[in-house]
């Protein structure tokens, strides 16, 4: 495919520029040629209008930056399916498994108290602005300070960029636009210096300052190393800087505090030129973590870009320019590990040492652009000042916190899928997001990690309905990330209650009607079931058929839960129990029931017991009572009755009467077990 792009490539190089189209249609013959050809080309560019979106068709106007989106989206589409062809899977990966309690770098070098993981919108950490032309706002000083009473106070999703006076008022310099025309070979690859103290950082920004000093102008080729797996935000790992004589590899972890304040002198110094390729996500990254913004940026993407280049990676650059290649397998390496290997070291390296030479050869071939006798807009040197522009558009990029706008993030992922989702799924499609999202910010792991797209489209078309279907759409047991496995219920809480599957209770008091939750907090120890989180069941009495219309009292204390069950019409809350924690309403009920029969069983053996102490006790001989006795004692019961209770009512009444039937029972008793 690489030999046929060249190819297409070569003949499109061929095709007449302007002034020789000019000339060729005044030859005999050639303009009917080239006319139905205009036609022909009329034609794709108005079907790939319709494709766009762009409904003026007989409009002049080309919209070049959208049919070039859309042929890549083309291209995109058929590399996916070139792979199927091949019998690639496509199948979405499994969540990487990782340990939640696993210690990180913040934790380990303490910088955890720097990192905003919270829910709002992201603050700008730099406290100062070197080589200012306008004032840090004061805002972003407030916001630092005091947070939460910031943001309610005012309503502001993100803060301006704090250096935008100074790189949009920065013009092309010299020692950028001025390219040598001999250029020096790349050095040869050493080792570098490694970074981890403050003092061996402050050496290094003290050679730059001094190259500046000395030459009016330093330039420097930087690239980072990040991580996105382990993290909610993602970290920089490392920070690869180097200049025409060495090569520097800092490490942040240690320097964590102090570097954003440092580095800052030189990241913002117009005089130093920063090379970058593909610095869209450094720059965002940079300001996350140090508060470092770049002014004076030149992006070799961009410039690749301009040159029209078959390919825009480094890798491509590094070939093509050097004539060397890169190990790949790096790409996705585990940057926090702490001590680094030798190769990936040389790797990291890599990225910045050949740069600064891949920049020079650059800018030569951006020169010969621009033909003799042909000032473009009138500007002499348009195509590296094209690439200056497009640098300083990157350089203005703003950090945002992982989907803040939940609507335009899902799109994109919409889009990335190559989904299509109605109303009603998209409405769900957010919740799962956002729970996914509360979830990331607490355990401090990205979200797309722990619980990838591919599978919320799965869980969003088969909407499960138990813990097992949830399960089983996610992989099975193994292949779940420890942080969803923890929180199954509250994912498939949220497909139920969006459902209406699961119903909400309002109970009413005797005096107003409130809303009360009923909160499962302990499972006793003798029950031997996994742990449960507490879990919280709002119900809605309006949504069912209360029979009794009875009134729940005290809801401060904690009701039987066969008495809540005996008040509603409807399902038993150990069903319910069962919704959110697979099983477990079942275990629940089935043991109490087992202690309900062992109590009983108690009461019977205590009674039993009672019956064989008297059976085994001496009992002393009364007196038999004559068939007369029994009958005057009788009629002296009953005026005794009488006057009782004339003279004192009904209550002392009561009172004789439980006297004389432990009387009865005694004797009774004694009747049973007359000694002979």
């Amino acid at each position: 495919m690489q030999t046929h792009a060249k190819q297409v490539v070569a003949l499109i190089n061929q095709l007449p520029k302007k002034e020789e189209l000019k000339f060729l249609e005044k030859q005999p013959g050639n303009k009917k040629i080239i006319s139905e050809t205009n036609q022909v080309f009329i034609s794709v560019i108005n079907g790939l209008r319709s494709l766009v979106g762009d409904v003026q068709t007989n409009s002049t106007t080309i919209p070049f930056k959208q049919i070039e989106e859309t042929l890549d989206q083309f291209l995109e589409n058929a590399a996916i399916q070139y792979d199927k062809m091949n019998k690639l899977s496509l199948a979405p990966k499994q969540p990487q498994i990782q340990k939640t309690n696993q210690l990180k770098p913040k934790d380990i070098y303490g910088f955890a108290d720097v990192i905003q993981l919270n829910k709002l919108p992201f603050i700008p950490v730099l406290k100062y602005k070197h080589y200012a032309q306008t004032e840090l706002d004061q805002k972003i000083i407030e916001a630092q300070n005091t947070p939460y009473q910031f943001f309610e106070k005012y309503s502001i999703d993100e803060f301006a960029h704090p250096y935008y006076e100074e790189i949009m008022r920065l013009t092309p310099l010299d020692f950028v636009i001025d390219v040598p025309q001999k250029i020096n070979r790349y050095r040869d690859l050493e080792p570098p210096i490694m970074i981890n103290n403050p003092d061996h950082l402050g050496e290094l920004i003290l050679k730059i300052q001094q190259e500046v000093d000395q030459n009016g102008f330093s330039e420097i080729a930087v690239d980072l190393e990040h991580n996105h797996q382990i993290s909610y935000l993602g970290i920089t790992c490392l920070i690869q800087l180097s200049t025409r004589t060495q090569d520097y590899i800092i490490d942040p972890f240690p320097l964590w505090k102090q570097i954003g304040d440092m580095l800052s002198v030189v990241f913002t110094n117009p005089k130093i030129i920063k090379v970058f390729h593909g610095a869209d996500n450094d720059v965002q990254w940079l300001q996350r973590d140090f508060g470092l913004y770049i002014v004076n940026l030149f992006d070799t993407f961009h410039a690749s870009k301009e040159l029209q280049l078959m390919q825009n990676s480094f890798q491509f650059l590094l070939s093509e320019y050097c004539k060397k290649s890169t190990d790949k397998t790096y790409q996705t390496a585990d940057w926090t590990q702490r001590p680094l290997s030798d190769e990936m070291i040389k790797y990291a390296q890599i990225d910045t040492h050949y740069l600064l030479y891949i920049y020079d050869r650059m800018r030569q071939d951006l020169k010969k652009l621009n033909k003799p006798n042909e000032n473009i807009n009138n500007i002499p040197n348009y195509y590296i000042e094209t690439v200056l522009k497009r640098s300083k558009e990157t350089a203005l990029k703003i950090y945002k916190k992982p989907l803040q706008d939940q609507d335009q993030s899902l799109q994109t992922i919409l889009n990335k899928q190559d989904r299509r989702m109605d109303a009603k799924s998209f409405d769900l499609m957010v919740k799962l997001l956002e729970l996914r999202e509360e979830l990331g910010i607490k355990y401090d792991q990205n979200p797309r990690y722990f619980l990838p797209n591919p599978f919320l489209f799965k869980i969003v078309e088969s909407k499960p309905t138990t813990i097992q279907e949830l399960k089983s759409q996610l992989g099975g047991d193994k292949n779940i990330h420890d942080i969803v496995k923890e929180n199954l219920w509250q994912f498939l809480k949220v497909l139920l209650e969006f459902d209406e599957k699961i119903p909400t209770v309002d109970i009413i008091q005797e005096e107003q009607q409130n809303t009360a939750q009923i909160q499962i907090e302990e499972v006793q120890s003798n029950l031997q079931v996994e742990p449960l989180k507490i879990i919280q069941v709002s119900v809605n009495i309006k949504k069912f058929q209360n029979k009794n219309k009875s009134i729940i009292e005290h809801l401060q204390q904690n009701e039987n839960i066969e008495l809540i069950k005996s008040q509603f019409y409807c399902e038993s809350p150990f069903k319910l129990l069962n919704v959110f924690h697979d099983g477990l309403g079942s275990q629940i009920f089935q043991s109490m029931k087992e202690q309900s029969q062992q109590q009983k069983q108690q009461i019977e053996e205590a009674q039993q017991q009672k019956i064989e102490k008297i059976n085994t006790s001496d009992f002393i001989q009364l007196p038999k009572l004559e068939e007369q006795n029994r009958d005057q004692q009788k009629d002296l019961d009953i005026r005794l009755n009488n006057t009782l209770q004339n003279q004192h009512g009904t209550k002392i009444l009561k009172r004789h009467q439980k006297i004389e039937q432990q009387k009865t029972q005694k004797s009774n008793i004694s009747n049973r077990f007359q000694i002979s």
